[in-house]
């Protein structure tokens, strides 16, 4: 027998929710990165100043792509969860209200 697999829409969605937030965050921490990359190469002379902008530069690249990832998988997290919402009600309206052993309906 295969093993129960127990699936919580609600929990599902606040799941996606959260990642959301967080790639967001991570493409705004991308965006001062980029903007620092600018500032550090302008501020420091010379071989030093290219090096530091091209860091800064390359960490808002990561974050960039950090963020991008992070918004993809809240994206299958929410149809995921829209999904097993709709399965649930489909599965409901073909069953009915559950009865009670006495005959009478549970709700």
């Amino acid at each position: 027998m295969a093993p129960r697999i127990t699936v919580q829409p609600d929990a599902l969605a606040a799941l996606a929710d959260e990642l959301a937030r967080l790639a967001s965050a991570l493409a705004t921490d991308g965006e001062r990165c980029r903007s620092a990359a600018g500032v550090l190469d302008a501020a420091l002379a010379g071989r030093e100043g290219t090096v530091t902008g091209a860091v800064a530069t390359a960490w808002a690249d990561l974050a960039g792509a950090l963020a991008e990832g992070t918004a993809a998988v809240a994206g299958t997290v929410r149809a995921a969860a829209v999904a097993y919402r709709d399965a649930d009600e489909e599965l409901a309206e073909r069953f009915g209200a559950p009865v009670l052993p006495g005959g009478d309906p549970s709700c």
